[in-house]
């Protein structure tokens, strides 16, 4: 036959404690309070770095990448850059 555990409800089985202690409460509480304290300060630190972090790594990946804007210059403005100066001029 299929036993069943015994379902005694009594404090014993709940393990709950008999009395309520205020200053034990109190003082893991404001121990809670002064890790929040320091820790608020420096998320307001460590903010920008991650959003400039992000930024960076935008501009990696723009100068990373292969596809590179067309400047479209017509002939007459070669021409002019050519003649104002005896420098040679490389085009990519």
């Amino acid at each position: 036959m299929f036993t069943y555990p015994n379902t005694n409800f009594s404090n014993k089985s709940f393990n709950l404690p008999k009395s309520f202690n205020w200053s034990n409460f109190l003082d893991k509480t404001s121990k809670t309070l002064n890790v929040i304290n320091q820790a608020i300060p420096i998320v307001y630190q460590v903010k920008p770095i991650i959003n400039n972090a992000k930024t960076m790594l935008k501009i990696a990946n723009t100068i990373n990448s292969d596809t590179l804007p067309n400047k479209n210059t017509t002939q007459e403005e070669k021409k002019e850059v050519t003649t104002s100066s005896n420098k040679p001029i490389f085009y990519l």
